[in-house]
């Protein structure tokens, strides 16, 4: 009943979590005009990401890569 539990908290962990991805972007925009026409136009997006959920981290980062499979491992071993 226990290992249920777990496994229900685990589903609902992964589902309700979130990435709260916080994004900064500029845009520059820079033509020419000849003629009343739009020459060489160059445009330009600059985003920053702050991605701070530690969740994600902890999946997607090389150096947790060994402690998530351990952790998978024993959670598969209770079953």
């Amino acid at each position: 009943m226990r290992v249920i539990k777990v496994l229900i908290f685990i589903l609902f962990l992964t589902f309700s979590v979130h990435a709260s991805a916080e994004t900064k972007c500029k845009y520059f925009s820079q033509a020419d005009v000849v003629n009343g026409e739009l020459i060489n136009k160059k445009d330009q997006y600059t985003c920053k990401e702050n991605n701070q959920n530690l969740f994600v981290s902890f999946l997607t980062d090389p150096k947790w890569s060994d402690t998530v499979t351990m952790l998978f491992i024993s959670i598969l071993e209770t079953l």
